[in-house]
């Protein structure tokens, strides 16, 4: 019940959202001047330059300054698939250079590094010194080039379950640059009283971001405790508003963090439905995942969250408030199947800080129970990456949680790795 009301939460806000973005961008232009949208840009008013300004430029579409300024503003607001197209109709002007710097961020900030790549040199071929074209570059160069990571971690929570857990996985791209591909090798040993369960898998990834739908496919082979195969197909349905859509044979048990459900080889059918939309207010983010779990068991879980536009903090600072879920059709002690279900109204924020040798991120969410067995809940941790030179980094993250349901849980961890570039 509780994931159908959060699903639901979803929809009615979604729709309120949509009509929003509506009003947002049909409302009439007629007062609108190019001095009007250079004063808002100015007052870091950017989605009225980047809707308003669009209806301006189809009528007087001469202005390569105000077709800048718009398509900055398109960018800056999240609306990257209509900055993209006023970046490109700058090319052959005076200002092709700043849109070419524009135009490579926008493919940075939406996952194309293959895209930006060529772009910043392109920037640097006529202005070697661009300070903004070397940082961009430089960090396109790093996500670009292969690489190694070696992670060992530990987890623990309140049902007395331990994980200890040693990873590698090695991602590198195909010549197509829009081809990415990730082997990964983890093992982990869980420990509950009696039980002692040694748990080993093998995993391929394989993504194309030119093909249609943009699919990426995960194939999986546990070989401990028991032989079973498994893969999931995501693929993307929708660009603005963005929306994706999920399927796979999923290890139920590895989920579920619980050494009894992998002994008891529970696997599940996943189906799972994520988008995103922007709006002049903020952006609608929500998640649906519907297990059908090899023991007869069905579990739901939703998430809705809504951030302001307002960034009284930075850009990379994010608030957001939203609603969380959980149902099940019954109880199994195995893993968490909340017999009432769970629903609680969280408020949260994120911020990651980006720098020449590395970026630092953290988090913190505050949960309020608000029906079934939900009690008041937080959520916080970090992760870090330092680059020590050119090819090796040193990586950490940690975290806690305290849900305070019908049986207190709550758990922690922390994983330390390295990075080598090739």
């Amino acid at each position: 019940m509780a994931a159908k009301i959060v699903l639901l939460g979803a929809i009615m806000l979604g729709t309120l959202c949509t009509s929003a973005y509506s009003a947002a961008n049909t409302k009439p232009p007629a007062s609108t001047g190019a001095a009007t949208l250079k004063d808002k840009f100015n007052a870091g008013d950017y989605w009225s330059v980047g809707s308003d300004g669009l209806e301006f430029l189809q009528k007087q579409s001469g202005d390569d300054q105000l077709r800048l300024l718009v398509a900055d503003s398109l960018a800056w607001s999240g609306r990257y698939a209509d900055a993209i197209r006023q970046y490109q109709m700058l090319a052959g002007t005076t200002l092709a250079d700043s849109a070419a710097l524009g135009l490579a961020n926008v493919y940075r900030w939406s996952g194309r590094p293959d895209l930006a790549s060529p772009l910043y040199q392109q920037i640097l071929r006529s202005q070697p010194d661009n300070p903004d074209a070397l940082d961009g570059l430089n960090r396109i160069n790093r996500e670009l080039r292969p690489r190694t990571n070696v992670t060992l971690g530990r987890k623990l929570d309140s049902n007395a379950v331990m994980q200890n857990a040693a990873e590698i996985n090695h991602y590198w791209r195909g010549d197509n640059l829009a081809l990415k591909y990730q082997l990964s090798l983890n093992t982990s040993r869980y420990t509950l009283a009696s039980v002692d369960t040694h748990q080993r898998e093998i995993n391929f990834s394989i993504e194309h971001a030119d093909m249609a739908m943009a699919p990426k496919l995960d194939l999986s082979a546990q070989q401990e405790p028991g032989n079973k195969a498994f893969a999931s197909l995501r693929l993307k349905l929708v660009d603005a508003p963005e929306l994706h859509v999920t399927i796979g044979h999923v290890n139920w048990g590895n989920m579920v963090f619980q050494p009894q459900a992998l002994l008891d080889g529970l696997v599940a059918t996943q189906l799972g439905v994520d988008g995103s939309l922007i709006t002049r207010p903020g952006t609608l983010s929500a998640t649906y995942n519907d297990y059908l779990v090899s023991d007869g068991n069905r579990i739901q879980d939703s998430n809705i969250r809504f951030s302001p536009s307002w960034s009284p903090f930075g850009t990379d600072f994010r608030y957001y408030i939203g609603l969380s879920g959980r149902s099940a059709q019954r109880n199994v002690p195995a893993y968490w199947s909340p017999d009432t279900g769970y629903l609680s109204t969280d408020i949260g924020f994120s911020n990651e800080w980006f720098m020449d040798n590395g970026n630092f991120a953290i988090y913190a969410q505050r949960g309020f129970g608000t029906g079934g067995e939900a009690q008041n809940s937080y959520n916080m941790g970090f992760a870090a990456k330092r680059y020590i030179d050119r090819d090796w980094a040193v990586l950490i993250s940690a975290g806690m949680l305290e849900n305070m349901r019908t049986d207190a849980y709550n758990s922690k961890y922390l994983t330390f790795g390295v990075e080598r570039l090739w």
